[in-house]
């Protein structure tokens, strides 16, 4: 009985907290960078805080390296990028895989809020502010617009520019 209101309440609690999305405009790579302040390529070096749940351990930010600045301000040559802790609607961190390159055009953190820092990074699950890159093919792979699903680095630097 105990395990069944447990599951209960938990199950009432997430939904609570669960992020609810709704996409307005063009959500995909090639609009959200056009409208992003820093758009940028990037390596992922490590994985850099973790949360914890139970005995387990979970990626909750990277820090990654600035392999080429495609639009911003940025002068760091490293950033750090934050994820999802259960109710923030980002993407889990996990996602991104170290020694991966990727294209981000993400949304630089205003406060400090512990852990997280100010002029720090997140990323917004409800539209694709990343996709994976091949760094050998120079092609960037995913939602880029409604109908291209890869777009080589060139050719989005071009369009990214006009």
């Amino acid at each position: 009985m105990k395990k069944l209101f447990f599951i209960l309440i938990m199950t009432f609690s997430i939904q609570s907290f669960a992020c609810s999305c709704e996409c307005n405009w063009d959500c995909r790579f090639g609009a959200v960078s056009d409208n992003q302040e820093f758009v940028a390529l990037i390596k992922v070096i490590e994985y850099t805080d973790y949360l914890e749940h139970g005995n387990e351990k979970f990626p909750y930010s990277i820090t990654v390296e600035i392999i080429k600045k495609y639009k911003g301000s940025e002068s760091r040559k490293r950033i750090k990028i934050w994820g999802d802790n259960g109710m923030l609607c980002r993407p889990y961190i996990e996602e991104f895989k170290v020694g991966k390159y990727y294209l981000i055009a993400p949304s630089k953190i205003k406060y400090d809020s512990k852990p997280e820092q100010k002029n720090d990074y997140d990323l917004f699950s409800c539209h694709t502010d990343y996709l994976e890159v091949d760094y050998d093919k120079k092609i960037a792979y995913g939602e880029y617009s409604w109908w291209r699903k890869e777009i080589t680095l060139e050719k989005f630097e071009s369009k990214l520019e006009k």
